[in-house]
C-alpha cells in the first residue's frame, strides 16, 4: 500500500475512533440526558457508515494510484480531455474517426488496447460515483448527529449548565472537522478520487 492510501486508512480510522469516543459523553441531567441518548445512538450509526466508507475508499485510492501511474496514462488523459464524451461511463459512445485515430495511435505507442484502457478507466469512474454517493450519505448523517448534539447544547446552555454545554459543543465542533475531512475527498475532473 502506498503512503497516500495508508494516510487515508489512518485518517478514516481516526475519524471512526473519534466518533466512537464521542458516544461516551458524561451523563447529563434530564431533559438533556434523553437528547444525548438519541444523539449517541445516531452517532453509533454514523460511525458504522463512516467506517464502511473509509474501508472502501482506501483500496479504491490504491487502485486509482496504480492505474494512473501506468506509463500510458498521461497520453490517455490528453485523449480524455480532447474527447470528454469518453469520460462518461453511462453514455453509449460513438467512436468517431478522430477518436479512433487518436486512440489507435495511443495503443500503438503503449502496446495496450485502448478498449481495455477505456473499460478499466470507466470502471474506476463508476466506483468513484458510488463512493461519492456513500460519502454524501455519511456527511448527511453527520449533520443530523451534529444537529442532535446542538439541540442538547442549547438545552444545557438554557438551563445555565455552561460546563456541560461546553462539553457537548466540543463534540459539535469535532463533528464539523470530521465532515470537513470527508469533504476533502472528491472526484477530480476525470471523475477519479485522488489521495490528498
Amino acid at each position: 500500500m502506498d503512503k497516500s492510501a495508508l494516510r487515508t486508512v489512518i485518517a478514516g480510522s481516526l475519524l471512526v475512533l473519534f466518533l466512537q469516543g464521542c458516544a461516551s459523553l458524561p451523563k447529563a441531567p434530564p431533559p438533556t440526558e434523553k437528547k444525548l441518548v438519541e444523539a449517541n445512538s445516531a452517532l453509533d450509526s454514523a460511525t458504522e457508515q463512516a467506517a464502511n466508507f473509509y474501508s472502501q475508499l482506501a483500496p479504491a485510492l490504491q487502485q486509482i494510484q496504480e492505474f494512473t501511474s501506468q506509463p500510458g496514462w498521461t497520453g490517455f488523459e490528453q485523449i480524455l480531455l480532447e474527447f470528454p464524451a469518453l469520460r462518461d461511463p453511462d453514455s453509449q459512445i460513438e467512436i468517431t474517426p478522430d477518436m479512433e485515430k487518436k486512440l489507435s495511435e495511443w495503443s500503438g505507442e503503449y502496446g495496450i488496447p485502448w478498449e481495455e484502457m477505456l473499460t478499466a478507466y470507466q470502471g474506476l469512474v463508476d466506483r468513484c460515483i458510488i463512493l461519492e454517493a456513500k460519502k454524501l450519505a455519511v456527511r448527511e448523517r453527520l449533520l443530523v448527529v451534529q444537529a442532535k448534539f446542538l439541540t442538547a447544547f442549547w438545552v444545557e446552555y438554557g438551563e445555565g449548565r455552561e460546563k456541560e454545554a461546553k462539553e457537548i459543543y466540543s463534540v459539535v465542533e469535532l463533528l464539523d472537522k470530521s465532515g470537513a475531512e470527508l469533504n476533502s475527498y472528491e472526484p477530480d475532473d476525470f471523475g477519479l478520487y485522488r489521495a490528498k
